[in-house]
């Protein structure tokens, strides 16, 4: 996943919502076993609600580099991710 500009701990729940979907999608489509990186935004969301934003950004950093490759996802799988992190935060759903 490319970097995306976060300046806050609300941009960076969002994406880190969005990526723990993208992840969750990953697993369905392949069947894997492999929650590892899932959890660990799980982690990351509990995290930014308890810890200074310069710090779970590190974390978050440090988490983006094992991410699936999104060029893996077709555009409607991206689309869902980005609804159900809208969703959970209570925001607008994206175009």
């Amino acid at each position: 996943m490319s970097e995306p500009m976060i300046e806050n701990s609300m941009q960076l729940e969002y994406i880190a919502y969005y990526s723990l979907f993208l992840e969750n999608i990953q697993i369905e489509k392949t069947g894997s076993k492999d929650t590892k990186q899932r959890d660990r935004y799980t982690q990351l969301i509990t995290m930014i609600n308890q810890a200074p934003f310069d710090v779970a950004y590190k974390k978050y950093q440090e988490i983006s580099l094992a991410d699936t490759d999104i060029q893996l996802f077709t555009e409607s799988q991206i689309n869902r991710a980005r609804r159900m992190a809208s969703l959970e935060m209570g925001l607008p759903l994206p175009d």
